[in-house]
């Protein structure tokens, strides 16, 4: 499938689509998952990485790398709850990633093409793709 922000954001069926990973974050890998700010996932335990990918006042949501798809490597998102200036107090369980994508395009159409670009460019990197329900199979 084909990522355009055109064809998916907003549809109520992109809520399924998942972005299924082809390299593993590590600390050798992590720089090919940077963002335009030159952000890059970081460990969140033994196995899982984390990556913000959107922060708000009112909406927060990270990018969650893990292989949360049966064993296969995948991003899916949770909204965490921050406080002071740096302190998850509270993660959700996480979300395909187009439902993630959806949710932030609820509250910032722009800031949901961003994230829809950054998928894209993952894409053109070789790291991964988006994919729907009967293609992970």
């Amino acid at each position: 499938m084909k990522l355009t922000t055109d064809m998916y954001l907003g549809n109520p069926d992109f809520d399924n689509a998942i972005f299924m990973l082809d390299v593993v974050p590590t600390t050798a890998t992590k720089h090919l998952f940077a963002t335009s700010e030159g952000l890059t996932p970081e460990p969140m335990d033994e196995v899982a990485w984390f990556l913000p990918a959107f922060l708000n006042p009112a909406y927060n949501l990270f990018f969650i790398l893990a292989p949360n798809v049966g064993a296969r490597w995948a991003i899916s998102c949770s909204q965490v709850q921050i406080e002071g200036e740096n302190q998850v107090v509270k993660m959700s369980e996480t979300v395909p990633t187009g439902m993630g994508l959806n949710a932030v395009n609820m509250v910032d159409p722009t800031a949901a093409i961003t994230l829809v670009n950054y998928l894209t460019t993952m894409e053109t990197r070789g790291v991964g793709r988006l994919v729907l329900p009967p293609e992970l199979s």
